[in-house]
């Protein structure tokens, strides 16, 4: 059984797209959303920030699978960063890292 779950997941502006994101405010923004719905008890789940593309703002995100259903819930809901809305976009989650590499949907037989 495994005990981490990875996902893969993009911050969404759809108002202002120039936005420059830092590794570190991507994190904060997920911690954020945590906090937003789950309160304090939030801030001790271990969210790592494994692989980060700035240009798309989009990540690969490693949490304890006992945590999965907490972050999944908390991103799930629109949030702020500064003064512009903006939402996270789940594109894969799995309980295994290599299965977030290849998209069948893709791929040509």
């Amino acid at each position: 059984m495994a005990s981490y779950y990875y996902l893969d997941i993009s911050l969404v502006f759809p108002y202002a797209s120039d936005l420059e994101i830092t590794p570190v405010y991507f994190k904060k923004s997920v911690m954020d959303a945590g906090n937003q719905l789950f309160g304090e008890t939030f801030t001790s789940v271990d969210v790592d920030l494994l692989k980060y593309n700035q240009k798309e703002k989009r990540a690969v995100l490693r949490v304890p699978q006992s945590h999965y259903v907490k972050l999944r819930s908390s991103l799930s809901f629109v949030h702020t960063y500064g003064d512009e809305k903006c939402y996270f976009r789940v594109h894969k989650a799995s309980p295994l890292l290599l299965s977030l590499q290849g998209d069948s949907r893709n791929c040509v037989f």
